[in-house]
């Protein structure tokens, strides 16, 4: 696989994705609901209008590849597929449409096995503040083409996003308020993974039962930049597959220590 060749493809992709959905941020279009997404949520026309954009610059290469996304579902392009492209167009729908400036969208290169741990190649754009993170395998993880790395001692920050049975999920939290000087969740959970990669924090928590293929970018930087991510029961994310039919909770974190105090912080 040419991770390089691959890795400029979604560059130019983000690139294309910042300017063409910051002409509509302002504006009351990013509220407009098109139809419900293959993964069941209500896809907004900003959604389908950036898978259409990340589509359409991989088409544009030539090359084929199985291309999976929370809108379209999974399709192939192409006779026999290369890579699988996993995509997350738009983390942060219920931002925008707030009025919100942050939401981003990711892209994961990897090979056809389908799993987490083929990810070659990760990328993450800001659709607000136009950073970009990314990481190629064995690389090491960047921001802006400046080298990050997970922080190296506690800060006293944590990292919060839940998704669904929302109830128990915040009792679950509540002791990260005695154990953590800041608890921030931001509505953007991939892009909190990246700056979680870039030393802004001791962990990011995801709860909820999240679908593996939205941190399929995002977690090649965590682990690029020196961090670890399991599940509550101690599975390495590594192992799990890409799809929306796997459910996971996640602790994204820059050492064991942390990732076993945060497991009993949780509780069952």
């Amino acid at each position: 696989m040419d991770t390089e060749y691959w890795l400029y493809i979604c560059k130019k992709t983000g690139n294309e994705l910042f300017n063409k959905i910051n002409n509509i941020i302002k504006s009351e279009d990013r509220r407009k609901i098109l139809k419900t997404g293959f993964s069941g949520d209500k896809t907004l026309d900003v959604d389908d209008l950036a898978e259409n954009i990340i589509l359409k610059n991989f088409k544009s290469t030539g090359k084929s590849f199985k291309f999976i996304s929370e809108e379209i579902g999974i399709i192939e392009v192409g006779n026999k597929p290369e890579v699988i492209v996993a995509v997350d167009p738009l983390d942060g729908s219920n931002n925008m449409s707030f009025g919100l400036p942050i939401a981003s969208s990711s892209i994961a290169i990897g090979n056809l096995s389908e799993k987490i741990s083929g990810i070659r190649v990760g990328y993450v754009k800001d659709l607000f503040l136009r950073n970009e993170y990314y990481a190629i395998e064995g690389k090491g993880a960047f921001k802006n083409d400046k080298k990050i790395h997970v922080t190296k001692e506690r800060k006293g920050c944590i990292l919060v996003d839940i998704a669904k049975d929302r109830k128990r999920s915040f009792e679950r939290i509540v002791p990260f308020g005695e154990n953590f000087r800041s608890v921030r969740m931001t509505g953007s959970s991939t892009l909190q993974m990246c700056q979680f990669a870039e030393g802004t924090a001791d962990a990011h928590v995801i709860l909820g039962s999240v679908r593996t293929l939205d941190y399929a970018a995002s977690q090649l930087i965590v682990k690029e930049a020196g961090g670890i991510i399991k599940d509550l029961e101690g599975k390495p994310f590594n192992d799990y597959n890409i799809g929306f039919n796997m459910k996971v909770n996640l602790i994204a974190t820059f050492n064991e220590e942390m990732y076993e105090k945060i497991r009993e912080l949780l509780g069952d």
